[in-house]
């Protein structure tokens, strides 16, 4: 597995239910400022949500089981904040990414070298903004693109539903299965998806993935608290300069 610091922004349709989807199109940044696009990028939170303020930890974790039965575990916690107004800041220990669906604006802040490029969103679009640590991918000159292929057969479910890190919520399960032979596998393969998710707070509060070629990934949101956090941080922090996607090119 390739371990990189990724940040996404997934733009869709206003009319896309962003909640039950499992796999949805957007793009991918490396914090190099470099913006790709991949095909399935890691679960964050949706917006625009209006008049539900909170402040949460989000916690992803990446378990591999490799085939002497041993584990590689790595896990990433970064903070999440939402207002009234709908705006959402997502920071990592290398960058900040700073949603405000009034200006239709994302912000896309890199620390190392105080920089930042301005992403604009169409106009009543939902956008998704996430962070992760771990991706199983490879580099070509196209840019970040999956390896794995899709799954044939799914299977969907709901859940019971219950409290989920002290938020109730609601459940659905997606099981994909890869037939065997596709890749090689000597036997069908099972991939198993769920997504827990609150009404009432219109938050992704915990999803996970199994997949038996690359293990277990997990995402929690934590230490949940609502209310406004302090404005001043969705705007930009004074001291950073943009630097154009001209600029960002010449990089590659």
């Amino acid at each position: 597995m390739k371990k990189q610091l990724l940040i996404a922004i997934a733009s869709f349709a206003a009319a896309a239910n962003a909640q039950n989807a499992f796999q949805q199109n957007g793009w991918v940044r490396i914090p190099d400022n470099t913006t790709v696009i991949h095909s399935n990028p890691t679960n964050g939170q949706t917006g625009p949500v209006l008049n539900r303020p909170v402040t949460a930890n989000e916690v992803r974790t990446a378990v591999q089981t490799l085939s002497d039965g041993s584990h590689i575990r790595s896990s990433e916690t970064n903070t999440f904040y939402r207002d009234s107004h709908g705006r959402m800041r997502v920071e990592t220990d290398t960058g900040i990414m700073i949603y405000d669906p009034d200006a239709g604006v994302t912000y896309d802040l890199t620390k190392r070298n105080h920089t930042y490029t301005k992403h604009y969103d169409a106009h009543g679009a939902t956008v998704t903004i996430a962070a992760a640590a771990h991706y199983s991918s490879v580099h070509s000159s196209s840019g970040w693109q999956t390896t794995q292929p899709k799954p044939a057969g799914t299977v969907s479910e709901d859940l019971t539903p219950q409290t989920v890190n002290g938020v109730f919520a609601k459940g659905s399960r997606i099981t994909s299965t890869i037939p065997m032979g596709t890749i090689g596998n000597d036997q069908d393969l099972k991939v198993v998806s769920e997504r827990w998710t609150s009404d009432d707070l219109r938050l992704l509060i915990k999803s996970s993935n199994s997949d038996p070629r690359f293990g277990v990934t997990t995402y929690e949101l934590t230490n949940i608290v609502p209310g406004d956090p302090d404005p001043a941080l969705f705007q930009l922090p004074s001291g950073y300069v943009e630097e154009t996607h001209d600029e960002v090119r010449k990089k590659d």
